[in-house]
C-alpha cells in the first residue's frame, strides 16, 4: 500500500493488506479493483482470509470463517480486522457486501436465496454490537431470482443498499442484475422501480 501525501507530494509506504480484500472483478488477473467503503475516517473493505482469491465460481469454497471486514484507519494508517455477525452462519450464494445507511456502518447478504438482510454495527469496530437492522423478502421486492442458475452465479446478481432516508423506513437499493434501483418503504411494503 502506497500512500500520495498532497501536501508534499511525495509517496511513502504503509503496511500492506493483512488479508486480500475482494475485487469487484471477478479475479485479480482481470485489473479488478478493490470495493473500498468510507466511514468515519476509515477505508474498510469486505476481504477473505487465507489469501483465497474470490471469483463468482468459487464462492461455494468459501467459509463463514474467512470473511472478514479489514479497515484501514487514515488517521494511524493502521489495519484492524473485524468479524461479522454471528448470524451470518451460512455463505450465500451471491458475495455479500459491506456499506453505509445514513449513520450505520452496513453489512448486507442474500440468505437462502428468500431474503435479503442488513446488519449494522452500532458500535464501529465492535464485533458484539451488531444488530439486525432489516430482513426483506424477496417477494416484497417484487423480484424472483433462481441462485442456483449459472447466470446468477456468473454475473454475481445482487442488491446493493445505496441509501436510507432519515426517518429510516425507505431503503432504496441497487439491482445489478436490472440496472435499476428499487425504492424500498419497509413499513408498508411499497416497492417503486426507477
Amino acid at each position: 500500500m502506497r500512500i500520495l501525501s498532497l501536501g508534499d507530494n511525495i509517496w511513502r509506504d504503509i503496511e500492506s493488506f493483512p488479508v486480500d480484500p475482494i475485487y469487484l472483478n471477478s479475479s485479480p488477473s482481470e485489473m479488478g479493483e478493490y470495493a473500498a467503503v468510507y466511514f468515519r475516517s476509515t477505508l474498510n473493505w469486505l476481504a477473505i482470509q487465507n489469501e483465497f482469491y474470490y471469483t463468482v465460481s468459487n464462492i461455494k469454497d468459501i467459509t463463514v470463517e474467512q470473511f472478514v471486514i479489514v479497515s484501514l484507519d487514515l488517521g494511524s494508517e493502521t489495519y484492524n480486522q473485524y468479524l461479522l455477525p454471528r448470524g451470518f452462519d451460512e455463505v450465500p450464494p451471491v458475495m455479500p457486501t459491506i456499506g453505509v445507511l445514513g449513520d450505520r456502518f452496513c453489512f448486507s447478504y442474500c440468505y437462502k436465496e428468500i431474503d435479503f438482510v442488513i446488519w449494522e454495527m452500532k458500535k464501529f469496530g465492535v464485533k458484539d454490537s451488531w444488530t439486525p437492522f432489516l430482513k426483506i423478502n424477496y417477494h416484497n421486492l417484487q423480484v424472483n431470482y433462481d441462485y442456483s442458475d449459472d447466470d446468477c452465479i456468473k454475473y454475481n446478481f445482487k442488491f446493493v443498499p445505496l441509501f436510507l432516508s432519515k426517518d429510516g423506513d425507505t431503503l432504496i437499493m441497487c439491482n445489478n442484475h436490472e440496472m435499476e434501483a428499487i425504492i424500498y418503504n419497509w413499513r408498508n411494503n411499497r416497492v417503486e422501480r426507477t
